[in-house]
């Protein structure tokens, strides 16, 4: 295969999409990924990042045209480059990466490309279960979660139940993970992502996917319980109490069964709901409007 500068190759991956050349796209992309591999080995950060939007861009427009294998392929390089990144220790890399599988996974759902769209979100695990060069910061979390919530809802909005189950499972390992080290403002804006989903979930009548909602809520809950994180335990209530409601009045079969169960695990002794839980559930919502509007 002919190797492409990295100007020629945007621009043929781009043309080659409104062509839907297939082939011309994989070489465009190859070529980019490979250049952005050898920038990053040659500790040129952000060479390396600059060409990851050029990916990001071409990824777009052929998830946008329907080309499941590029945008399998696209997510695929993503990871690829991330473990790269995060072996040179760079992390501004890391996260474009990240928020670009992300975009990418929101589009493939979006454009009811299942497949891509469950690729996408596991590659973005992959990439959070990365070693980053420091601590994620609050923002880098929520904005990993968003885009979690965004491949869901629109997963749930194409009827694509098992690429919902796919996002809920993730979006759950980030509400264990961020409970276990006692991430309280993190662990409630999981929380509060996930019942936004379960609630998308009734209102298609998706049994399983409203389901594994409750459990990923009940593990987070559990692990607030455990820590101590008490406005995130009444989150995790609140929650359940809500989707209960809700697939009750759907009449499914299994998950109000599952979320009366995972409500019945909890013991709440003396919690109740106070104004500082409102102000902090307003200041949440507000950084979620914040992250959301830079990505």
């Amino acid at each position: 295969m002919i190797t492409l500068n990295e100007a020629e190759a945007v621009d043929i991956g781009l043309s080659s999409v409104e062509e839907r050349n297939e082939s011309k796209v994989f070489q465009a992309l190859d070529s980019l990924t490979g250049i952005a591999e050898g920038f990053l080995s040659e500790n040129e950060e952000a060479d390396a990042a600059r060409v990851v939007l050029s990916i990001s861009d071409i990824a777009q427009a052929a998830a946008q045209e329907g080309m499941e294998l590029v945008t399998i392929n696209s997510a695929l390089a993503f990871g690829k480059l991330a473990k790269l990144a995060a072996k040179k220790g760079y992390g501004s890399v890391l996260n474009r990466t990240m928020i670009a599988t992300g975009k990418l996974g929101r589009t493939a759902a979006s454009s009811s490309l299942e497949a891509g769209s469950k690729v996408a979100a596991t590659t973005m695990m992959e990439i959070w279960n990365l070693p980053y060069p420091e601590k994620k910061d609050q923002e880098e979390i929520v904005a990993f979660s968003l885009l979690l919530r965004d491949i869901g809802s629109a997963a749930a909005m194409q009827g694509m139940e098992e690429a919902l189950l796919n996002a809920i499972t993730c979006l759950g390992e980030v509400g264990k993970k961020v409970a276990s080290e006692s991430l309280e403002a993190e662990t409630i804006s999981t929380l509060l992502l996930l019942e936004e989903i379960g609630k998308l979930a009734a209102e298609k009548y998706f049994d399983e996917a409203l389901s594994s909602v409750a459990l990923s809520i009940e593990d987070a809950g559990k692990l607030s319980l455990k820590n101590k994180l008490r406005e995130a335990v009444l989150q995790s209530q609140w929650a359940l109490e809500t989707l209960k409601v809700q697939a009750e009045e759907k009449a499914l079969t299994n998950s109000p069964i599952v979320t009366e169960m995972a409500l019945d695990s909890f013991k709440f002794p003396g919690v109740t709901e106070t104004g500082e839980k409102t102000e902090k559930l307003q200041e949440i919502k507000e950084l979620q409007k914040k992250v959301y509007s830079s990505l």
